[in-house]
């Protein structure tokens, strides 16, 4: 555990460091984070020092958030053209890419080269470093995973209920973050990770990650919504959100009738 920490705080690291595809870069740095933090929870309770840094972790990857939006929204946008009629989604896509590099830009004058960000980092590793790891036991991970599980399963239970986009986005970090940490056990820990599966680690690592990813577009094409809402003077703007809603009340029903197959529920 202390050496897959080790390793994704050097990833965050190489990752704000780099300034080739910056767009690439930074989703690089926050899912390192969310690699990171995924961990953390897993020993919160054996080292609770962790949880401070896990408070750094997530205002950094706040901090982040907005940047990596924007571009998402570029990415959302120009599917939505290619599956529509493009021409009608051109000043759209226009307006996301410079609001996309204007944030950017902005974020680069405040923080050049992220090297406050870095620091920040540098400092969450060196507090990692110094926690008392050999204190940590196989069944801390065991609990810690079990709790992972049941969060997910409440999570789903709520956003089938009433799948508002509050609930379905608290259901995909949970989806998300449980993945994470059986990707990472079963790495570290298989058999901790296998007694969680209900079939295999493996296998349960693939379908969280396949609801993730669903999860994950339905919210980007809410968040496509909002902003063209704000947008004055869009041409076309009734044929893009007509396409944008079907599509999303397309999603919503495919993603209530989703579940996960891992122990717990």
């Amino acid at each position: 555990m202390q050496a897959a920490v080790h390793k994704e705080c050097a990833a965050i690291l190489r990752a704000l460091a780099s300034r080739h595809q910056i767009h690439v870069s930074i989703h690089g740095a926050r899912k390192a984070i969310r690699r990171l933090r995924a961990l953390l929870f897993l020993v919160e309770d054996r080292l609770p020092d962790a949880a401070a840094v896990d408070q750094t972790l997530e205002r950094l990857g706040d901090g982040l958030s907005a940047l990596r939006d924007a571009h998402v929204m570029v990415d959302t946008a120009e599917g939505l053209a290619a599956r529509g009629k493009a021409k009608q989604w051109a000043t759209a896509i226009k307006r996301l890419v410079r609001r996309r590099d204007g944030l950017i830009q902005q974020a680069l004058a405040r923080d050049v080269d992220f090297r406050r960000r870095r620091r920040v980092v540098e400092r969450a590793a060196r507090q990692l470093g110094d926690l008392p790891w050999h204190e940590l036991e196989a069944t801390d991970l065991r609990q810690a995973l079990e709790r992972s599980c049941h969060r997910v399963a409440k999570a789903e239970a709520r956003a089938k209920a009433d799948p508002l986009p509050a609930n379905l986005h608290r259901w995909r970090r949970r989806v998300r973050k449980l993945r994470m940490q059986m990707e990472a056990l079963t790495r570290i820990e298989p058999d901790i990770a296998k007694d969680a599966a209900k079939e295999s680690a493996s296998k349960a690592a693939k379908a969280l990650h396949k609801l993730s990813d669903q999860l994950g577009a339905f919210q980007d094409k809410q968040m496509l919504r909002n902003v063209l809402r704000r947008m004055r003077g869009l041409p076309h703007r009734a044929q893009t959100a007509r396409q944008l809603s079907e599509e999303l009340a397309t999603n919503q029903s495919m993603l209530v009738g989703k579940g996960v197959s891992v122990a717990g529920r």
